[in-house]
């Protein structure tokens, strides 16, 4: 066998070496962004059930819940948490939404239940499960199987209700089907799965050709090989306009920026020979896998719409706070934020000016207090976070935000102005025990201050 000949097949089997070691990483690469979308879409999906049973739960009178009985419907305590279930059940995608009772032998029972058709009668026995179980311990939660009763198959979330003196009066649950719930969750597989059998076929095809051509049909391979990175490229921007909502309200320098940090500079490679083309081709699909990855991890935390910290980075901070108070070094103060009017924007501007809107207020938040401290829960409000600062100085950056929303207004505010009523509350572990009270403190005096203005400018 001559040398040329024997350097040919050598080529030719560290290609296919290098073409399997290829496959096997778009196919890691798929499964790997497949299973942290399955999981990452389906804690979304849980804590969007745990934020309609949460803020349900919240608008009950706790105090009039505890001591209900049969005898007691039609009365106004019983006909104003019967309306509150209602306005959930018929104005936010759920299947049932009902009261429950922890019963003294370990059993649940109904207590209002808002359902036109069937409902479940006062005294009724609930399907007991885990999640159920959580919640009358005080801890709102999610089933993560579902089970079946005389209604269907569902999967359920749970609150409890607590009274004025912070003990567990009843629990709120809501109701979502599990076909519903199971299709959210295999939504995107299909598709999914279709990329991963085109990158399969391509590589197929790619090792049949080369196994079958001659190092002239080798360096073809390679070329396709960068068309592919093209259109991997393309994937980037793609993922970039439809997941990044903010980009869009940004100016173009800021956005630029942006854009810069999450696609890298492009960076031209000078390659010798194609064994080297191959290795900078599989470095670059490593280092978008890495990428991937690192764009998967931060969206965990944020919230696509405002650019702030999400819910699940509000749950962490809770966390962190519940340890501090614990061992005895928190200070911290909760300030409440709520733009007023904010349904009126949606209804005279539209939606994208109301969109603008809520993105406009969580960027001057973030100006005032980090994004780190800053947190978007649920509509229109936002939660704010300051640790190791006094009262006076919460106080101070509640006038440095005024002084940036006037300036918002003055330049930006022709289509809609921007009003944000606000509230904060310093813990005081004497005067409010822990964080839930300081919430609610907080809470209180935004909605003190929503009133002052609906009352001053609202007629």
């Amino acid at each position: 066998m001559e040398v040329t000949d024997r350097k040919v097949k050598t080529s030719k089997r560290n290609f296919i070496i290098a073409m399997a070691l290829l496959l096997l990483t778009n196919v890691l690469m798929g499964i790997t962004l497949m299973a942290m979308e399955k999981k990452t879409l389906r804690e979304q999906i849980d804590q969007r059930m745990l934020d309609i049973a949460n803020t349900a739960a919240y608008q009950l009178d706790g105090d009039m819940l505890k001591n209900l009985t049969a005898d007691d419907e039609g009365t106004e305590g019983y006909n104003a948490a019967l309306e509150t279930l209602r306005s959930f059940q018929e104005n936010i995608e759920l299947d049932y939404i009902y009261g429950i009772r922890a019963e003294d032998d370990g059993t649940f029972t109904f207590t209002i239940d808002p359902a036109v058709e069937d409902p479940g009668e006062f005294g009724s026995p609930i399907k007991t499960t885990d999640a159920l179980k959580q919640a009358a311990k005080g801890k709102p939660s999610v089933d993560k199987e579902a089970y079946s009763d005389a209604w269907g198959k569902f999967y359920s979330a749970y609150s409890p209700v607590f009274d004025s003196e912070g003990n567990i009066a009843g629990i709120v649950g809501v109701d979502f089907n599990a076909d519903w719930y199971d299709g959210k969750l295999s939504s995107h597989l299909s598709v999914a799965i279709i990329l991963i059998a085109v990158t399969l076929t391509i590589g197929i095809a790619l090792g049949f050709i080369i196994m079958s051509q001659n190092r002239k049909r080798f360096s073809a391979m390679l070329r396709k090989m960068a068309e592919l990175e093209k259109e991997t490229q393309k994937l980037d921007n793609h993922i970039m306009e439809n997941s990044i909502k903010k980009l869009s309200m940004l100016p173009e320098n800021k956005s630029a920026l942006l854009k810069t940090l999450a696609t890298g500079e492009e960076k031209k490679e000078v390659t010798l020979n194609e064994y080297d083309e191959l290795n900078t081709s599989i470095d670059a699909v490593n280092k978008k896998l890495q990428k991937y990855m690192k764009y998967l991890d931060s969206e965990l935390y944020n919230d696509s719409t405002t650019g702030v910290s999400n819910k699940a980075a509000y749950k962490l901070k809770l966390k962190e706070l519940e340890e501090r108070i614990a061992a005895g070094n928190a200070v911290f103060s909760v300030a409440f934020f709520d733009i007023n009017g904010f349904d009126k924007v949606y209804t005279n501007s539209g939606y994208e000016i109301g969109d603008q809107i809520l993105f406009e207020c969580a960027d001057i938040l973030k100006a005032v207090y980090g994004k780190s401290n800053v947190f978007h829960i649920l509509g229109d409000e936002f939660i704010v976070i300051v640790t190791d600062k006094s009262r006076f100085e919460v106080e101070e950056t509640f006038s440095a935000f005024d002084e940036k929303i006037a300036e918002y207004n003055h330049q930006k505010g022709k289509e809609a102005k921007l009003s944000v009523a606000k509230g904060f509350a310093e813990f005081d572990k004497d005067k409010l025990g822990d964080y839930r009270h300081t919430f609610i403190e907080a809470k209180k005096n935004c909605d003190a201050d929503k009133a002052a203005y609906y009352a001053k400018y609202v007629r």
